[in-house]
């Protein structure tokens, strides 16, 4: 028996998410994967970016994991953009939609994936939570994350 909620069921919706997940994750590596091209007579390769990066800093962690839908500039111009059925959101007038006031929790819930962000039409959005602690079983780790992308977040927001 499959369990729904509205008129998508648990299942279809994880499986979207799943693909979306992939896709993302696809396109990160692609776009911070580099090509190394030697002279003449000499083969090239791609190195491979890891899904895990060691850094805790929230500008990097937000290159690696978000300016693939959000852009490098956080307005949602990231090159997955086009991709999607919903634009992913301008992260830098956050505050400015709430009166100056920066949503942190709300943010926080979000990229935990506490929230679901129906009011941008569409739950697509990878929840990251879950995903930094598979990728790091260090529960401290994805919190550690989570935190820095929201400070970072935090710090960019226009005035």
């Amino acid at each position: 028996m499959t369990c729904t909620s509205g008129p998508t069921s648990v299942v279809d919706r994880g499986w979207r998410m799943t693909r979306l997940v992939l896709a993302a994750a696809s396109a990160a590596l692609a776009i911070g994967g580099t090509t190394l091209t030697a002279g003449a007579g000499q083969t090239s390769h791609q190195v491979m970016h890891p899904l895990v990066i060691e850094s805790m800093y929230g500008p990097d962690l937000y290159r690696h994991y978000c300016a693939t839908c959000h852009g490098r500039d956080a307005k949602g111009g990231g090159p997955a953009a086009a991709a999607m059925k919903v634009p992913p959101p301008d992260l830098t007038v956050l505050a400015r939609r709430r009166n100056g006031v920066f949503p942190s929790v709300e943010v926080e819930s979000i990229i935990r994936g506490g929230t679901v962000i129906t009011g941008h039409g569409s739950n697509d959005m990878p929840v990251w939570g879950p995903i930094f602690r598979a990728l790091d079983p260090s529960d401290a780790g994805a919190k550690a994350r989570i935190s820095s992308l929201v400070s970072h977040l935090r710090s960019i927001q226009q005035r």
